[in-house]
């Protein structure tokens, strides 16, 4: 597989539609483009409800706190079923207005190849209440029916996607923010003024472990797991061993770092994985916004970078690794690490202007074709 860049989980605007085209025509194959979440319209259709939307058996309503659980479907659960299977349908209509006009189709008349985020079920756990108030994760047996919950209602969706847009290949990116402080013991109750005792390694491992394997049941082609962090050698262990549940590769932040994690991940490239790779800063991307000049340069005011040093961020270190240049194949490019991270984070692209969220595309488009060509011309 060619090394790749994928859209970015959110994007501006309240339109499915526009967001859905803008990214079909500027991601072409084997790039990925998605299914857009846009949390400007609301509460109903960010990550969290979508996830929501997609429980098998749960319902879930809105508060003054937040998401909980409820004993029936009322009209928040309703709300975000119905974005979500308009926001599917909207997308299996620009693929299949390709497909008819020639474009994005392979010799076997399917389309493109699909990104798609899902929430892991540790960090909704972390983000949904019971009816008492109280987070999910505080309760052992509501985290097993939630796990077993989303696990099968997750194998739906993407069935539904697929009958739906008929991609190519899909790649799931199971999104943990919450995985890493939720097994440090450091979420918060309710009140805030304690935190909820660390989850056990195995019972992370095991629900976890059960979304991997129904999605792979299920016919996705590639799992990435973005901790909500650096890669540790626990989450290795975990989720890359010979035996249970195995993820094709992890989330890495290039911004961010040390030759520690460049060393693992060498040594999970060399193993086969696929890295989901954070290409821009928080302050980078947000810089997309404002016109680029030399005055501003010289003044140290934060730019969006070029493609040539986009592709040294990755290069660079790993020649210095001595790793073959092709094994940059592994890599998938995508923006800012913040695209993995809690709501109040993934709303600064949404915030963005649509020129500014297509400029982070491009660029980090552009950077994943220019490091193709170097491997072709090595």
């Amino acid at each position: 597989m060619p090394l790749r860049s994928a859209a970015p989980g959110v994007m501006p605007g309240t339109s499915l539609l526009r967001s859905a085209e803008l990214q079909a025509a500027e991601l072409p194959a084997p790039h990925l483009p998605g299914l857009p979440e846009l949390p400007g319209r609301g509460l109903h259709s960010q990550l969290l409800a979508r996830s929501l939307a997609q429980l098998s058996e749960l319902s879930a309503e809105l508060t003054s706190y937040g998401w909980r659980i409820t004993q029936r479907p009322g009209a928040d659960d309703q709300r975000a079923r119905g974005w979500l299977r308009s926001d599917v349908d909207t997308l299996a209509d620009v693929r299949g207005q390709r497909r008819e006009s020639g474009l994005d189709t392979d010799h076997d008349g399917l389309g493109a190849p699909l990104v798609l985020e899902l929430l892991g079920p540790i960090s909704l756990m972390a983000g949904l209440a019971l009816h008492s108030g109280e987070k999910v994760l505080t309760d052992h047996g509501a985290r097993r029916d939630l796990a077993a919950s989303l696990a099968t209602g997750a194998a739906e969706h993407l069935s539904h996607v697929r009958r739906a847009a008929a991609p190519s290949s899909s790649t799931v990116i199971l999104s943990e923010p919450d995985y890493i402080r939720a097994r440090g013991g450091l979420i918060p109750t309710v009140s805030g003024y304690r935190t909820i005792r660390a989850l056990d390694r195995e019972e992370a491992r095991g629900h976890l472990g059960l979304m991997i394997e129904t999605l792979e049941r299920s016919g996705v082609d590639e799992i990435l797991l973005d901790l909500g962090g650096s890669v540790e050698s626990e989450h290795v262990q975990d989720f890359r061993a010979a035996q249970g549940p195995k993820a094709n590769g992890f989330a890495v932040d290039l911004t961010t770092m040390q030759a520690p994690e460049w060393e693992r991940t060498a040594e999970l490239v060399e193993s086969g994985a696929t890295m989901l790779a954070s290409t821009l800063t928080s302050p980078e991307t947000a810089a997309a916004a404002r016109p680029a000049s030399r005055d501003a340069a010289r003044r140290g005011v934060t730019q969006l970078p070029q493609v040539s040093d986009l592709a040294r961020r990755l290069r660079g270190p790993w020649d210095r690794l001595g790793m073959p240049l092709d094994s940059l194949e592994n890599f998938i490019l995508v923006g800012s690490a913040d695209r993995h991270r809690t709501e109040p984070d993934r709303s600064q692209f949404a915030a963005l202007t649509e020129p500014a969220a297509m400029r982070v595309l491009t660029r980090v488009r552009d950077t994943a074709e220019a490091l193709r060509d170097q491997i072709r011309e090595a």
